[in-house]
């Protein structure tokens, strides 16, 4: 019986896999992380998916907008509206914004294994799933609304549908249809995107696996669904004015950052030791001490890319592209994981060619070999995941701030204008729920012309420095528990003051 239970388990070990890595994406979705408070740029993604659902607009009143204004600077739009549609299905709330992303964090380990075992052996996808999906990196960005991850995904998709179209039809204009909305749903790879697809068409062109025909017809679809986007380019780049229809909007940003792609060496340097140290100076992007992908995987790498240089799988080709258009951007742009999230999955597909190529140089001991690898990741990645669930959790305060929610609701309690400092005001937006159309009408920044837009107020809220002011009968002043300047304004003024999380709430008398 035991060798009949090990036997069904060595068959659907690839199942098996993703099931746990499914449940690692989707179990306490919308409390951890943050305990059901978002991060800002999350926070801002959520009442945009609100405003749509509500009003129809996005809070800088354009219907419909193919990309999304939002700090001035834009944000992809695709996240917004799928997160709208869980919106309307499950309410307003953390699971429904982050819900999407773990679904779609789940379907890449499905295709993801799929592509691995289209261009090369099963054994690699295997490995390179087992590893991705207890991946801290993978774990961590498929369980927030940040919306330059859904990338990820959607290339992972749009990739294998492209490989296995084999010249059939409807498989061709699915694949160009995915590649598009892959386009829509992050800019920062914009530039490399057409190397790599078009390589990869070259090559399966070459090999006689994709035809003319095939290859007209996925271009033409792909520049149909592409059309807005680069109508989107054209507005920014000021060649035409913008759009604005009740169906339809190509706004113009306050700010277009079509000066971020500057190439240097000390981009790609930075880049390679962001990568081999796995770790990118941002805590929300990985887990010290345990890295991206666990910081023993290096070794596996550097064998994997080795190996698979010298002798290449069927298909690795379109891993080389995925890799090298990766490197591209890398020297383009300055490395964060967040901008650069297009190198990862080859990089696990590499770890897991190096898994196999170890477990294949000791002939005798094969079955020991995939045992002790096997358990040296399952290990870590039971420490990992107790890590993530519990201390990392309570860490990330500061980035999923505690008690803004909290502080936001009880201030709505009084008539008064509410005054902030210390929070951003998609965090105000979105936890009041604050009409956009009323917004739009009244809000007044900074600078319009801002990389990231400040408001100074909106009706019913103040953004401005109170402390060198009288405090107003009745009004309502918000700020952090650690900015001592405002908390010894409180105290002098004699206000009742509430505290939640890491704020403080004070009612001027």
């Amino acid at each position: 019986m035991i060798n009949r239970a090990l036997k069904v388990l060595n068959n659907n070990k690839s199942i098996i896999v993703i099931i746990i890595g499914c449940i690692l994406r989707l179990m306490f979705i919308g409390k951890i992380p943050g305990n059901y408070n978002y991060f800002q740029d999350e926070a801002f993604s959520a009442y945009e998916a609100y405003s749509i659902v509500n009003y129809g607009i996005d809070s800088h009143g354009y219907h419909n907008p193919v990309y999304l204004e939002t700090w001035g600077s834009g944000m992809s739009a695709v996240q917004c509206y799928i997160q709208s549609l869980f919106v309307r299905i499950l309410g307003f709330g953390p699971v429904a914004i982050r819900l999407p992303q773990a679904l779609l964090g789940c379907l890449t380990l499905i295709f993801f294994y799929l592509l691995v075992k289209e261009v090369a052996e099963e054994r690699v996808a295997f490995w390179s799933t087992f590893v991705l999906a207890i991946a801290p990196w993978h774990i961590i960005m498929s369980r927030w609304g940040l919306d330059c991850n859904y990338y990820v995904g959607f290339v992972t998709i749009a990739l294998y549908l492209l490989v296995t179209s084999r010249n059939v039809l409807w498989k061709t204009i699915v694949a160009a249809i995915v590649m598009g909305i892959t386009l829509y749903s992050y800019a920062s790879p914009w530039v490399v995107m057409p190397f790599l697809v078009y390589g990869i068409i070259l090559v399966l062109y070459i090999k006689k696996e994709m035809n003319l025909k095939s290859i007209i017809i996925y271009t033409m679809t792909l520049g149909i669904v592409v059309i807005p986007l680069f109508l989107f380019i054209m507005v920014n780049l000021d060649f035409i004015g913008e759009i604005r229809t009740s169906y339809i909007s190509i706004p113009r940003l306050s700010y277009f950052r079509s000066d971020d792609a500057k190439p240097s060496i000390a981009n790609l340097k930075q880049l390679v030791t962001y990568f081999w140290t796995q770790y990118d100076y941002i805590s929300y992007d990985s887990a010290l001490p345990y890295g991206t992908y666990y910081l023993f995987s290096n070794v596996f790498l550097v064998i994997g890319l080795i190996k698979d240089l010298i002798k290449r799988s069927k298909k690795s080709f379109v891993m080389w592209f995925w890799f090298i258009c990766a490197l591209i951007l890398g020297i383009l742009v300055q490395a964060n994981f967040e901008r650069i999230n297009m190198l990862f999955l080859p990089l696990f597909y590499f770890i897991g060619t190096g898994i196999v190529f170890v477990i294949d140089l000791f002939k005798n001991t094969k079955a020991v070999d995939s045992v002790v690898i096997g358990a040296l990741y399952c290990i870590s990645g039971v420490l990992f995941a107790k890590y993530y669930f519990t201390d990392y959790n309570a860490m990330m305060e500061r980035v999923w701030p505690e008690g803004v929610e909290e502080a936001i609701v009880f201030a709505n309690t009084y008539d008064g204008t509410i005054h902030v400092q210390d929070i951003r005001h998609p965090f105000v937006l979105c936890y009041s729920k604050y009409p956009t159309d009323k917004y739009v009408e009244t809000v007044v920044y900074e600078d319009e012309n801002a990389k990231f837009l400040q408001p100074v107020s909106f009706e019913g809220y103040d953004f401005g420095d109170f402390v060198s002011q009288s405090p107003v009968k009745n009004d309502i002043y918000i700020c952090s528990v650690n900015n001592e300047e405002v908390v010894t304004w409180l105290t002098d003024n004699d206000m009742a003051v509430a505290q939640f999380g890491n704020y403080y709430v004070g009612v001027a008398n």
